[in-house]
């Protein structure tokens, strides 16, 4: 499988961050809506197994979306795993499987990082190309809202 990595420096601790993403259904859609319009709970209640669809805004092609299904989560590690099962990046760029990690990091007593880690297959190089740029710009501007959020929710 191909790998992507990327990290983004954030100035919050990792406990602010963590709290904001058990509740990034809901706030996602209101912190970036030209981004995510939606995120919905469509089978399961939050655990491994769930899954969920996350409508895009404006900023994204015309009817795009993706369900995802979380594979796990590492409480005590601050990480998450979740694959992309239809749509995504599975539609945009062509690929057959992606799976992404999310781990938060602490790097100081009020700082930490996200590390971003996704493996996937299929796709052209032209595609690669495109999707690298795209998901680590959109997983830049996720965690920079999510950490604008927690700074004001402080």
């Amino acid at each position: 499988m191909t790998k992507l990595e990327h990290e983004v420096e954030l100035e919050v601790p990792v406990a602010a961050i963590w709290g904001a993403l058990k509740d990034q259904n809901t706030i996602l859609p209101k912190l970036i809506p030209h981004a995510i319009a939606s995120i919905d709970v469509v089978e399961g209640e939050g655990a491994p197994g769930s899954t969920r669809i996350v409508k895009f805004g404006s900023g994204a092609p015309d009817g795009g979306h993706v369900k995802e299904k979380l594979v796990s989560i590492d409480v005590e590690n601050h990480a998450i795993v979740s694959e992309e099962v239809e749509g995504g990046h599975l539609a945009q760029f062509g690929f057959t499987k992606w799976v992404q990690t999310l781990k938060l990091i602490s790097t100081g007593e009020n700082t930490s990082k996200l590390h971003f880690f996704a493996e996937y297959e299929g796709g052209s190089e032209e595609s690669i190309a495109k999707s690298n740029e795209f998901t680590k710009q959109g997983v830049t501007g996720t965690f920079k809202a999510l950490e604008q959020h927690a700074k004001s929710s402080a």
